[in-house]
């Protein structure tokens, strides 16, 4: 299968079947994660580093300083026209049964997301761009090895894997009652994933070989939402949020090429050799997905949740590499944490200018591998900012987490993530009317 071709680096089979023998001098380096490899990416959860650094998804809907992209009945709630964007680094260290320690660095951009109060407090409409899943993986093998011609033949082999499934959305929120809110956004998603691997020699007596893999498709796709807030509940201080969402799942028409850079008349040349494809196109299935979040506020000060997300992954499809749709499973993901505000004190000390958040989540992962569930366990913390006189903010997330296993020559990950997320409203857009 292509996925235990490129997480073994099966290139050592070739070389073996041209009778060649392999010395003990090589090295790897990876960036990413491995896992992200399989089908069309690691799934991204739609959250802001508000959220995330108390371990939750804002599916609830008990933090109302700042917009969530996960549940669009939420959306109602804006007051402000508002622009909410976010930075990650991430650090991954893995290790496995038969190999040393790799560390690997990465930076990437999360979602894009603009609401607008169509009826401030009643009706908002949002527009979005968002990552749903995500390959982001590069191993490098370089070694030697000897021959019978040759002492000695230095090689490279650089495999790669990029893109993933994005979604423009384009939604609205709608407040029913004083109580109650819904939401709806249709979405169109888009697929397109890239595998490329580069095998290079230092004589002339081997040829380099270099291929990309390219897989695209488009989908239509949807969504709701649903939220409920209540005051007063066991105090004249007290706040408690519930929040569902529901996404459906959907099937994206893809198609695969492959292409290569070969030598024609001493010129190189991008050839297509898709015909040494299993299939050029297919229908790639994506899951169902549902998540819910509780919250309580004991006062303005403290605010606590629990949120989870469920998605049906057994159900995932991939005509065009179909050995792969063993290794997935249905994934949950659910996490508690709490943030506390002393800045709505108004005190003047430093300290009390900020909103501390603190949290921890496990996530089961999507895949099963030789039995074992690659799940994740995460630590989160963070802090955010809001600035005077407006509601814009900036937050600040850090994470630690501990992914996979090392039994059956598996990976184990630790990962550590750095998150900034900004919402401007106000300053850099139009304020609404006061009625």
């Amino acid at each position: 299968m292509r996925t235990v071709r490129i997480l073994l680096l099966a290139f050592f089979s070739i070389l073996s079947a041209q009778a060649l023998a392999q010395d003990d001098e090589s090295s790897q380096s990876s960036n990413g994660s491995s896992y992200s490899v399989l089908g069309v990416g690691i799934p991204q959860d739609l959250v802001s580093d508000n959220f995330r650094a108390h371990g939750v998804l804002g599916v609830s809907g008990i933090v109302s300083e700042t917009t969530s992209l996960n549940n669009p009945a939420l959306w109602s709630r804006t007051f402000y026209t508002q622009a909410t964007t976010s930075l990650r680094l991430s650090s991954y260290k893995s290790t496995s049964g038969t190999s040393a320690e790799q560390s690997n660095t990465n930076f990437s951009a999360g979602y894009l997301q603009m609401l607008f109060p169509v009826y401030p407090g009643r009706l908002g409409l949002s527009l979005s761009l968002a990552p749903v899943s995500r390959s982001n993986f590069r191993i490098v093998e370089s070694g030697t090895f000897s021959s019978a011609s040759i002492d000695t033949v230095t090689f490279s082999n650089d495999v790669q894997s990029s893109g993933g499934v994005n979604k423009f959305e384009a939604g609205f929120g709608l407040k029913l009652t004083k109580n109650i809110s819904v939401g709806y956004a249709p979405s169109v998603a888009f697929l397109t994933l890239d595998n490329s691997e580069a095998l290079s020699f230092n004589s002339a007596s081997f040829q380099s070989q270099n291929q990309i893999t390219s897989i695209t498709g488009t989908a239509f796709s949807q969504r709701f939402g649903l939220a409920a807030n209540f005051s007063n509940i066991f105090s004249e201080t007290d706040r408690i949020a519930f929040g569902a969402t529901l996404s459906l799942p959907y099937t994206i028409g893809a198609k695969s090429k492959r292409t290569a850079d070969k030598i024609i008349d001493g010129t190189e040349e991008k050839i297509d050799i898709s015909s040494t494809l299993a299939n050029t196109a297919g229908d790639i299935n994506m899951p169902l997905e549902a998540a819910f979040g509780l919250g309580y506020a004991p006062s303005q000060f403290m605010q606590f949740a629990v949120e989870g997300s469920y998605q049906k992954w057994s159900d995932f499809r991939n005509e065009i590499n179909p050995d792969e749709e063993a290794f997935f499973s249905d994934r949950l993901n659910i996490g508690f944490g709490g943030q506390y505000h002393p800045y709505k004190n108004n005190r003047d000390s430093f300290f009390s200018r900020f909103k501390y958040s603190g949290g921890v989540s496990y996530d089961s992962g999507h895949l099963t591998i030789d039995g074992n569930d690659i799940n994740t366990l995460w630590l989160h913390t963070g802090l955010g900012f809001l600035t005077r006189r407006s509601v814009s903010s900036v937050d600040f997330s850090f994470q630690y987490g501990f992914r996979g296993t090392t039994q059956n020559n598996l990976i184990e990950e630790r990962i550590w993530q750095l998150g900034f997320s900004i919402n401007l409203a106000e300053i850099m857009f139009i304020r609404p009317k006061l009625r």
